[in-house]
């Protein structure tokens, strides 16, 4: 049975959306994530080894996500769990991505979800 590490409520500043008009300012998105991991070794040293530390996730995600802009939230998804499929030791990542429409008043937040592996970036 696999071990999981998540991350829940990363928010980070993003320009995206699907016309100019909405990327033309940041508004917040959250990243939420879920991996499946092998954390034995360092639980038993209680050391820091092999583990996804949250604090690099957060400072690559931060650097990555806001460093351009976005029309698709899915593209955020997608990056992310490159991301954290080829920085860190997992086996696979579940990446939710969570934003409010700013032209959509009513609605609380529309959010899409991918599942990958490392093996889904390697190049044949």
């Amino acid at each position: 049975m696999a071990d999981r590490v998540s991350g829940h409520g990363f928010f980070y500043d993003c320009k995206v959306g699907f016309d100019e008009d909405e990327r033309a300012k940041t508004q917040p998105i959250r990243v939420d994530f879920d991996a499946r991991t092998d954390w034995r070794t360092s639980a038993e040293e209680d050391r820091a080894r092999s583990i996804v530390n949250y604090a690099e996730v957060d400072q690559q995600l931060a650097g990555l996500l806001t460093g351009r802009s976005w029309r698709l939230i899915e593209a955020i998804a997608e990056a992310v769990a490159r991301e954290i499929c080829l920085g860190f030791p997992v086996d696979q990542v579940r990446v939710t991505v969570t934003k409010r429409p700013a032209d959509m008043p009513h609605c609380e937040g529309v959010s899409v979800s991918c599942s990958r592996t490392p093996a889904d970036y390697l190049t044949p």
